[in-house]
């Protein structure tokens, strides 16, 4: 199983909230591309940091970058 870091590519506003670049969690993942298990990282980004990305459409890759950790 590879643990990957998520990062926020960009400065964005987030129901809000202003939610800086490089805010990051980490999630492990079976799969070789994480975003094949997004609601991870909704999950993660909620858990950790109390932000909804969803609704505002942020689980994407055009906002968020990841990495092999």
């Amino acid at each position: 199983m590879a643990t990957f870091e998520i990062k926020t590519k960009r400065a964005i506003n987030v129901q809000g909230e202003y939610v800086d670049a490089g805010l990051s969690v980490q999630v492990s993942s079976m799969f070789s591309n994480p975003f094949n298990e997004v609601d991870k990282i909704h999950k993660a980004f909620k858990r950790v940091h109390g932000i909804d990305l969803r609704p505002e459409g942020y689980l994407s890759l055009g906002y968020l970058e990841c990495r092999l950790i």
